[in-house]
């Protein structure tokens, strides 16, 4: 199974940028990895906040495929420590889905259309930047990997 991360909005730090290609890169040693990023229009931010989530949520579901395992992140989703997150990552790998595929909304999150037909995911309590996310997305998906494959990453 092939993993993909799909997000809206570009990455604007470039110190993120280099640590989202660092873990694309290490996660690649175990498994393909796409990430896919939805560029906004420059007038995106003209419309409502609702009318935001609501072009968006469109967006994203262009990007799914009917063979898709698909865990989007929410504040309102499930915790996992990260040894729990390795379990859950492997069975997630081992379903006959074409791809894993997490999906990270916009600043203002996810549209509720999406949240009531996928599973969701929390990384934390807490609220992250969007575009922070992605990065500890990643040093997640690889940690997980390496607790699947024995490797001592993460002791």
């Amino acid at each position: 199974m092939k993993i993909a991360i799909v997000a809206i909005g570009k990455t604007d730090e470039e110190y993120l940028n280099e640590g989202i290609e660092q873990y694309i890169k290490r996660i690649s040693a175990f498994v393909p990895i796409d990430l896919d990023i939805i560029i906004e229009p420059k007038n995106h931010c003209k419309l409502s906040i609702s009318e935001q989530i609501e072009q968006e949520a469109k967006w994203i579901t262009n990007k799914l495929h009917t063979q898709d395992m698909v865990v989007l992140l929410d504040e309102r989703g499930k915790a996992y420590s990260s040894v729990e997150f390795s379990k859950q990552m492997e069975r997630w790998l081992q379903m006959s889905k074409r791809r894993l595929v997490f999906v990270i909304g916009g600043s203002f999150g996810i549209h509720e259309s999406l949240k009531s037909n996928y599973s969701m995911l929390s990384l934390s309590a807490m609220t992250f930047n969007h575009q922070m996310i992605r990065l500890f997305l990643l040093e997640q998906i690889y940690r997980a990997l390496t607790i699947i494959k024995g490797h001592p990453y993460h002791k």
